[in-house]
């Protein structure tokens, strides 16, 4: 039967975005709980009926739910390539560093990554208080990776946070991706080596890193 109890169409959503190249996955059920669709945002690595493919398995595997390909609706951000084969993965986003500026009671953050061979900026901008100079760090970084697709997604910086764990300093960031299909919560984590802001980048990008491969192509 084609058929998800209740509470499990969270779940379901939740393991297929964990399909590789899939961006984000929403599943339509009638009242009965019966699967009438499934939408899926996918990135440019793979086809459409790869995808399906997978989405079928998933549901078939973990649900005991049978569904057919065609009752799953596959975009793409890209086009995917019109040969079987994958696009290689670029290397991820590499931090190059930051610079910050303070004018009166206001503070300027620049924040530069390496990604595909071109250097990338973000800038933000804001009050000068302890708790927003880390914002503005994070919020940074979103901007310049931002800047490098126009794909129709955006991402919101939802909180940050610096706790101590085991005797360590780790800062935690929560961010939202924004995409066609909807709403994704992500988190990323890093610990507090040296210098905060540093430390701050790379629990940024930890939390993005998996979706942006997918997103950028």
């Amino acid at each position: 039967m084609a058929t998800l109890e209740a509470g499990q169409v969270s779940l379901c959503e939740e393991m297929l975005r964990n399909i590789p190249d899939v961006v984000s996955a929403r599943v339509i059920t009638s009242a009965d709980g019966s699967v009438e669709a499934i939408q899926v945002l996918a990135g440019a690595q793979r086809s459409s009926s790869d995808v399906a493919g997978d989405v079928v398995a998933v549901l078939k595997k973990y649900f005991a739910v049978d569904i057919t390909p065609d009752t799953v609706a596959v975009s793409h951000l890209q086009e995917p390539p019109e040969s079987n084969a994958l696009i290689p993965i670029e290397q991820r986003p590499r931090f190059l560093g930051l610079n910050v500026s303070t004018k009166g009671n206001k503070i300027e953050v620049k924040v530069e990554v390496a990604s595909k061979g071109s250097v990338l900026s973000g800038t933000a901008v804001g009050p000068a208080s302890t708790r927003n100079r880390r914002r503005l760090v994070a919020q940074a970084m979103l901007t310049a990776l931002e800047n490098q697709s126009q794909s129709g997604y955006s991402f919101i910086l939802e909180d940050l946070a610096v706790v101590t764990l085991a005797g360590k300093q780790v800062v935690l960031v929560g961010v939202s991706l924004l995409s066609p299909l909807g709403e994704n919560f992500l988190t990323g984590t890093a610990v507090v080596d040296e210098e905060e802001p540093e430390a701050i980048v790379k629990a940024t990008l930890d939390a993005i890193n998996r979706r942006l491969s997918v997103l950028t192509g």
